[in-house]
């Protein structure tokens, strides 16, 4: 089963987060950027690299922009090429447009999600990165489901 790094600050979005994957991904979780940057480090020199990233952008420690962008750059280090770098989803309650330029362009994001998020946002944010089904597609996704 692919591999995601959960990295938010709070515990309870973590799960909610962990929640919406776990028929996908198994998972390991950080409280902040600097842990994301030790597990990342430590999958990459196992030889055992995540297959997603998902992470708040504001964080105690080390900043989700930080942290990707420190990701990235540990990617380069490694010699891993541009097209097979992890995917990252950037998550925050800041719904605008500077830092969702930000975690695309600086930070190296292939997606953002604003906070409150349903599943079904979550996952149609790795649809759109091939990493998942279209919950549009599935008859038996609940739509009523909350914001997480």
């Amino acid at each position: 089963m692919p591999r995601a790094l959960i990295v938010d600050d709070s515990r309870y979005q973590r799960y909610l987060i962990i929640q919406a994957l776990a028929d996908l991904f198994t998972t390991e979780e950080a409280a902040d950027g600097r842990q994301a940057l030790d597990l990342f480090q430590a999958a990459l020199e196992a030889g055992r690299p995540f297959d997603l990233v998902v992470m708040d952008i504001l964080m105690p420690e080390l900043s989700g922009h930080d942290a990707l962008a420190g990701i990235r750059r540990q990617e380069e280090a490694a010699g891993v090429p541009e097209e097979r770098r992890t995917p990252a989803v950037m998550l925050s309650s800041l719904d605008d447009p500077a830092n969702m330029l930000r975690a695309q362009f600086e930070s190296g994001a292939q997606a953002y999600v604003t906070k409150p998020f349903t599943p079904k946002t979550l996952l149609e944010a790795l649809a759109s990165l091939s990493l998942a089904d279209n919950p549009l597609d599935r008859e038996d996704f609940d739509a009523a489901e909350g914001p997480c």
